[in-house]
């Protein structure tokens, strides 16, 4: 399919200096564009997960990395909390029903619970091998946490472990026993009293809450399952050979398999009402299939890395990426169209956000409260050659103000809808301004 994604970032080695992000695309009436001045590598996302009430969005770090940030998407801005403890990357977290605290999944071996205001760690679990995963039981009953128990003995597998909240205690196993394909990986899931699990055995299973073997194994194959999803009918897997596994989570049998590509698929998301599915792969990519019929409804290049994560926000209206490289990307969930795009600034809490190229901006606008991190450049017609504005020129600060629109990036975020009925209505305006002279135009019109 061929790919119409308007805003991708040049190919480069990952850690590469964010400032090489750029927009080439010149404002008409200055001639003038952007690029952002940050200097140093950053770091790889390893998850994403936003809070219930799409207030907070939960970002963590690979490649040792045991930072854990959270983005206040009401206000733009980090909190200034530091949620300490761990000593490895944080793989995934897992929110509580209040929005007040979440859990997470350490390479350290342990699992911790956070409060979202003041980064107080009151409880803590594990102590096994490494951990990619933890879920949360919705009634918070239960925390399922997944590790690689070979890590301390080489003779084990993959184990799934079901804490009691209340004791704090493991009240049971859920152990994988055939032989580890392409390590590491192990996803573990609770629903409807069950839980659900897929490994780097290549095997993904069902089982009773209490049960030593499980009740159901879906498939097997030569490779690895990635990330795992159900729904209120269905089990689906992400696996490293391309394909997305659907089966009926009563039966077993399979519904759909749906072929993402020659890669590595990451993560997958079903929808609420079983119409879609979204998956996220190794190069990148984002793909979204109709579950009735299996038709593939976009294919979009929106990282230049792997996507190691993937949410939904704002009523499944919002597919969020994470990716190693060092970007989060907030996508139309229907169309897979851009709307805006979080850099990791290395090193400091400092907001950047970029919206793509529209009519209404054709050099996309951005927020940031730094405006050190924008850089603005000029093109000299006349040699073809680009010069970066000084600090202390005038041009600088018109042109950084005209696109440091904080409350247009929250629109978009909010209600991409309005967002579009609004700037539609701007160039309207600008049309028929055009043709008025300006001493008939309504004052209305003309604000």
């Amino acid at each position: 399919m061929k790919n119409d994604q308007t805003e991708l970032f040049p190919a480069k080695k990952n850690n590469v200096a964010l400032g090489k992000y750029e927009n080439n695309q010149a404002e008409s009436s200055f001639n003038l564009s952007h690029r952002f001045a940050i200097n140093k590598s950053f770091q790889g996302i390893r998850s994403v997960n936003v809070t219930s009430d799409n207030r907070y969005l939960i970002i963590t770090y690979e490649n040792n990395d045991d930072k854990i940030r959270l983005l206040d998407l009401q206000k733009l801005e980090y909190l200034p909390i530091d949620y300490t403890g761990h000593t490895d990357s944080v793989r995934l977290t897992a929110i509580c029903k209040d929005n007040k605290s979440f859990y997470t999944a350490s390479w350290d071996g342990t699992s911790r619970k956070f409060d979202i205001l003041t980064g107080n760690c009151s409880e803590i679990f594990g102590g096994f091998g490494r951990s990619p995963s933890c879920f949360l039981d919705t009634n918070q009953r239960y925390l399922f946490t997944a590790s690689y128990d070979s890590d301390f003995d080489l003779e084990s597998k993959n184990t799934g472990r079901c804490w009691d909240l209340n004791s704090g205690k493991t009240i049971h196993y859920y152990q994988h026993t055939d032989k580890r394909i392409c390590p590491e990986a192990i996803d573990i899931v609770y629903n409807d009293g069950n839980v659900y699990t897929g490994s780097d055995d290549g095997v993904a299973c069902k089982w009773n809450l209490i049960g030593d073997k499980p009740i159901l194994k879906f498939f097997s194959f030569y490779g690895s399952v990635r990330k795992i999803a159900v729904s209120s009918k269905y089990f689906a897997a992400a696996c490293t050979d391309g394909y997305i596994r659907i089966h009926s989570k009563f039966t077993g049998r399979i519904y759909k398999y749906l072929y993402y590509g020659e890669t590595d698929v990451r993560d997958i998301r079903i929808s609420t009402d079983e119409t879609k599915i979204w998956g996220a792969a190794e190069d990148g990519t984002v793909s979204c299939f109709n579950m009735k019929t299996g038709e593939l409804v976009y294919h979009k290049q929106i990282h230049t890395f792997w996507i190691w994560s993937i949410c939904l926000m704002n009523d499944e209206k919002i597919v969020v990426t994470g990716s190693s490289d060092g970007s989060i990307a907030f996508l139309s969930a229907d169309s897979g169209r851009i709307l805006a795009r979080l850099l990791n600034v290395p090193m400091s809490r400092d907001l950047l956000m970029t919206c793509p190229p529209d009519k209404t901006f054709p050099s996309g606008f951005f927020y940031t409260g730094n405006k050190y991190l924008i850089k603005v450049i000029e093109k000299d017609k006349r040699n073809s050659k680009w010069k970066e504005l000084n600090l202390n020129d005038p041009r600088r600060e018109v042109y950084i103000n005209k696109l440091n629109l904080k409350n247009l990036v929250l629109m978009r975020l909010r209600n991409n809808n309005h967002y579009s009925v609004l700037t539609g209505q701007y160039l309207k305006n600008q049309k028929r301004l055009s043709r008025i002279p300006d001493k008939c135009s309504p004052k209305l019109l003309m604000s």
